[in-house]
């Protein structure tokens, strides 16, 4: 029996009251103006899937894989109907009825999924990058993303990292989880992390045997994947007997958030998955929630306007908005100004912009036209691919604002 049949998933297909209120929230709908691709459309597609009244054709599966998985519909539903929820449930029928193309099964199971290989692919591309795209001026943008200013480290942060004793008076021993795009694109800023966590009284561990998050894996319904690496993940830390565990990206922090539940209930490490998904904080609700930390003796080097963009996976999938805002509020030294639209999407949401250019491109550009109306200077988020789809997008656009990940503003901090 398909699983959108089971009972207890076909139920929640019908508490869609087709009010079109999701119209309104969803970014692809408001691009291409076809009911098929709001929400509601959606779920009556999927519904019709379930009810063998269509196939799952490609024009079907496209349109269930064209959602950004944002949660926008979902925060916003007068009914409360968990709209990518259930389009994640599709994606999962659709993975173990049709299994998923190449160009998206070698990336997911060959790259990410291993280290040893992911290592050797983000090197690859880094060599690529700078033998024959940098120089050929055609191949800086290639399907809306700008490949030229996507910065790949020659060392990953995991590699270079040593572990480091801990401190006198240590408040919290923290575990930090730091992903696959902070380590291979961004380790100066997984670095900051553990400056940071370090310098407001955290003793860190970082466990290099760390794998994917299992994001990829899970949004395009290739659950086994998920759980295998939430298994390891989940032992992982485990062993690590640490108050917390700390990420700095939005994706990674939501995914590990779910471990108890993608592990599911009947599963053998279900209450150490729980228990894990409990401890994990984004790296601002670590500093605001739990360190309460004091920011008047410290002084932001960015001096000029600043301005924030909300992460999808943080402040609707981890609901965390209001503690980001208090840091870049409370640090002296800068101007911070609230952005218009801060919590919409940047057109990112990991391989859509890549599939699904012209859509993308226009979600990015409103983003920077929104970022340009506060005359900022610099542009704070806490999520290394918003980071790289907006830092991107500002170079095509001509814009001069840089993207600053939280972190590294915390970092480079000076004393007053």
């Amino acid at each position: 029996m398909s699983i959108l049949k089971d009972p207890k998933n076909y139920e929640l297909l019908n508490t869609c009251n087709k009010c079109g209120f999701c119209q309104a929230n969803c970014y692809v709908y408001r691009e291409v103006l076809n009911e098929a691709y709001s929400t509601r459309g959606r779920l009556r597609l999927i519904k019709a899937v379930a009810d063998g009244q269509i196939s799952r054709t490609s024009t079907y599966e496209k349109i269930i894989n064209s959602c950004l998985m944002c949660e926008e519909c979902s925060k916003n539903c007068p009914s409360g109907v968990q709209g990518h929820s259930l389009i994640q449930l599709a994606r999962e029928d659709l993975f173990k009825e049709k299994g998923i193309p190449f160009v998206k099964k070698f990336p997911i199971e060959s790259v990410l999924a291993n280290n040893n290989s992911r290592k050797l692919y983000f090197n690859s591309f880094r060599l690529i990058k700078n033998i024959i795209v940098n120089p050929i001026k055609s191949l800086h943008s290639i399907r809306g993303i700008n490949v030229k200013s996507l910065p790949i480290a020659e060392q990953d942060f995991l590699t270079n990292y040593k572990s480091r004793p801990a401190k006198a008076n240590t408040k919290l021993k923290v575990g930090f989880y730091v992903g696959c795009m902070l380590n291979h694109t961004m380790p100066q800023a997984a670095e900051s992390v553990v400056n940071v966590l370090e310098k407001f009284g955290c003793q860190v561990i970082v466990p290099k045997e760390q794998r994917c998050c299992g994001t990829p894996a899970f949004v395009y319904g290739h659950n086994s994947l998920a759980q295998d690496l939430a298994k390891h993940n989940v032992q992982l830390f485990d062993n690590l007997d640490v108050d917390f565990v700390v990420t700095a990206c939005a994706s990674c922090g939501s995914m590990l958030k779910k471990m108890g539940r993608i592990l599911g209930i009947n599963n053998e490490l279900n209450e150490s998955a729980q228990k894990f998904s409990n401890k994990v904080r984004d790296i601002t609700e670590l500093l605001v929630d739990e360190l309460g930390i004091d920011l008047s003796n410290e002084l932001s080097t960015l001096s000029g306007k600043v301005t924030y963009h909300d992460p999808c996976h943080l402040v609707r999938g981890q609901n965390v908005s209001a503690q980001p805002r208090k840091i870049l509020q409370e640090l002296p030294g800068h101007t911070y100004i609230e952005m218009p639209g801060a919590s919409k999407c940047c057109g990112a949401s990991g391989m859509f912009q890549g599939f699904y250019p012209e859509e993308a491109t226009s979600i990015s550009n409103k983003k920077i036209n929104n970022i340009s109306s506060t005359n900022a200077d610099y542009v704070v988020t806490n999520c290394p691919a918003c980071h790289h789809r907006i830092q991107g997008s500002l170079i095509l656009n001509k814009q001069p604002q840089k993207v600053v990940h939280i972190a590294q503003l915390l970092d480079n901090a000076s004393v007053k």
